[in-house]
């Protein structure tokens, strides 16, 4: 079975990398719409939220589906409803203070000391807050360092770590000028770290977590984006059962549309092709977010 779905995984990849190729090509022969948006590029594209270095004022709705790995087949899913708020904050020409609040709300079926009997319990999951300091010196480049806490608010055992974590946070964004209109590469990097523990069966974090973003603008608002989350992972923590090594490498995507300036809707899928670190079998991710 893993060799299998090692090999479905690779297939997707391939057939993935053959739809982005196309649609460089398609994209290089039509420049995007001349549409008004938020950050340095507003009167040539809109903003469509992934540029960790273009905050917008925002409010998302999420819903995201995980298969987990190691379990019993009837009880390995999680369904996290999130909502999150973005803010920035102009602090001088050119800067930019960001802040971000996630709340996410989980459905799971998982078995665990509270739910010996696997039934699929809600609750509250752990809340997220971010703080970042956005540079861009030029229209070509920019940079943000910060750090989020992960706050261990989970009403459930199976919906949060049972932690306090720190993920200092880190990105690098380069404009691809004329070369590809409207459409950016980005480095993105975190070190999701627990420090504290609140109860005797936590579940201890300590992981790099890498995005080594593309996202490209296609005709009629619509866009792809290569890893729009820093789900490439690298394990510097004990190892768990049934891991075999550090890594976690998915190939991740989202396929997205600006409906306006102001909204947006994307979908996001992970599929793991190196998977010796387990974090998922599978992850699909719907988004509707609105901008201000």
């Amino acid at each position: 079975m893993h060799a299998y779905r090692r090999f479905c995984s690779t297939f997707l990849f391939c057939c993935l990398q053959l739809v982005f190729g196309a649609a460089l090509c398609f994209a290089q022969d039509a420049p995007p719409e001349n549409t008004a948006g938020n950050g340095p590029h507003g009167n040539e594209t809109p903003n469509n939220g992934q540029d960790i270095t273009r905050p917008l004022t925002r409010f998302d709705v999420r819903y995201q589906y995980q298969n987990l790995p190691l379990m019993e087949s009837d009880h390995d899913d999680e369904h996290i409803v999130t909502l999150r708020v973005d803010r920035p904050f102009e602090l001088a020409p050119g800067w930019k203070l960001a802040t971000r609040f996630d709340a996410p709300f989980m459905f799971s079926n998982r078995r665990s000391t509270d739910n010996t009997h696997g039934d699929t319990r809600f609750g509250l999951s752990d809340v997220l807050a971010q703080a970042l300091l956005v540079n861009i010196p030029t229209e070509r480049f920019a940079w943000a360092v910060g750090t989020q806490l992960v706050l261990p608010t989970a009403t459930q055992d199976t919906a949060g770590t049972g932690t306090w974590r720190a993920v200092p946070t880190a990105a690098v964004r380069w404009d691809t000028g004329d070369l590809l209109k409207g459409s950016w590469v980005a480095l993105a990097g975190r070190w999701d770290r627990s420090f504290a523990d609140t109860r005797y069966d936590s579940t201890t974090v300590n992981e790099l977590q890498f995005a080594p973003v593309v996202n490209i603008f296609l005709p009629d608002l619509w866009f792809i984006n290569l890893f729009p989350s820093t789900d490439i992972r690298y394990n510097l923590g004990e190892m768990k059962d049934g891991d075999t090594g550090r890594w976690f490498v998915p190939a991740n995507f989202m396929i997205g549309k600006m409906l306006d300036k102001d909204t947006v809707t994307s979908l996001e899928i992970g599929i793991p092709i190196i998977d010796d670190y387990h974090v998922y079998d599978f992850k699909m991710e719907f988004r509707m977010g609105f901008f201000f």
